[in-house]
């Protein structure tokens, strides 16, 4: 059995899924984001432009993903036709009420190193899709999202 099904997972669908790369293109060098996977830690970063997953600890994350299994599988099961497609499954997973797929996000980084690093642009990325669907939930903005996952 494969020790490491959840990381090598995340680490093909980024490494494959035109979306994910596509998603992923506003992230600075310096993005950092700790992955807690049922297997073990994670990081995920942007190397020479591209997104990459790779087993370990995450020193110095802007935030903290807890993926269980169940929910990588969700994620990264099946290339998602767009960036919208891509958005709305892991806010679906974030929302979720059942244990086994609810990703659970823990931020460590100010607003201000968030925007630095490129994440306001990766829901942008989204587009028009996501923000009607996050509109739904009564996210209105993108300073709304943030207070949001930071739990105000």
């Amino acid at each position: 059995m494969d020790p490491a099904p959840s990381l090598d997972a995340l680490r093909r669908f980024f490494e494959e899924a035109l979306a994910a790369r596509k998603a992923t293109g506003p992230l600075s060098r310096d993005a950092r984001v700790a992955l807690a996977l049922d297997e073990g830690p994670a990081r995920f970063g942007m190397e020479n432009g591209r997104p990459a997953v790779r087993p370990g600890e995450e020193p110095d994350p802007d935030f903290t993903l807890s993926l269980p299994a169940a929910a990588v599988a969700r994620l990264t099961g099946g290339a998602p036709a767009d960036v919208g497609e891509m958005g709305i499954r892991f806010f679906e997973l974030v929302l979720s009420r059942d244990p086994a797929l609810k990703v659970r996000i823990r931020i460590h980084a100010s607003t201000a190193r968030l925007v630095a690093h490129g994440y306001l642009g990766v829901l942008a990325r989204g587009g028009f899709r996501v923000a009607l669907w996050l509109l739904g939930k009564g996210i209105r903005d993108p300073k709304g999202a943030i207070d949001r996952l930071r739990g105000r």
